[in-house]
């Protein structure tokens, strides 16, 4: 893949409010950087950068030259400046009440549940087995049922089959409709027959 390809697909930050904090951003260029297998610093760095938009890119631009030797500076930089410090109370409550949104991915879910549980300070924290029950909450009880039907050992074996219970759910789904489309035709034809029927034999 090409940088402009690569460039095309990667997600944008401007520090207005939206549904992404600062963290989020960082842990979705993470696992970006390891689905296209991209370690180069010098490249995860420009990359990086580029998704800055807005008053972040002014804020970037102010940086000296050669200022920020690394990847990991320039991530230390970023979330201290643009990391929104939240109340110990509001986190663990966002985390009580944390849903996956309409449209949002199942990775971006997981990516988001992880970074409010992460800053959850520790002696606020649940235990990992209670998030572990806690997980499947954040989806509709259907998927949340076959998530714990899976019965996996850990919260990061669950994370990563929920995105195979979807795709089963979905194709589930699918065929349900299909079969109802069919059923509806046959119940149809069978009326049309019917009155056919009728219609000859008055």
């Amino acid at each position: 893949m090409t940088c402009p390809q690569i460039q095309s697909k990667i997600p944008l930050f401007d520090g207005t409010p939206q549904n992404i904090t600062a963290q989020h951003h960082v842990d979705k260029m993470a696992d970006f950087f390891d689905l296209h297998e991209i370690d180069e610093e010098n490249v995860t760095m420009r990359l990086f950068v580029q998704t800055f938009g807005g008053e972040v890119r002014k804020w970037f631009r102010n940086f000296p030259a050669r200022s920020v030797p690394t990847l990991e500076d320039l991530k230390r930089q970023f979330l201290e400046c643009w990391e929104v410090k939240k109340d110990p109370l509001q986190i663990k409550s966002e985390y009580t009440k944390i849903k996956r949104n309409a449209g949002e991915s199942v990775q971006d879910y997981c990516i988001r549940f992880n970074a409010v549980y992460n800053a959850i300070p520790d002696d606020l924290k649940s235990t990992r087995k209670s998030v572990f029950l806690k997980f499947p909450d954040g989806f509709d009880p259907n998927m949340a049922y076959q998530l714990r039907e899976r019965d996996p050992a850990t919260l990061e074996e669950m994370q990563k089959i929920v995105v195979s219970v979807e795709a089963n759910l979905n194709d589930k789904r699918a065929r349900m409709k299909a079969e109802k489309k069919v059923s509806i035709k046959e119940e149809a034809s069978t009326s049309d027959q019917v009155l056919h029927k009728v219609e000859k034999d008055d």
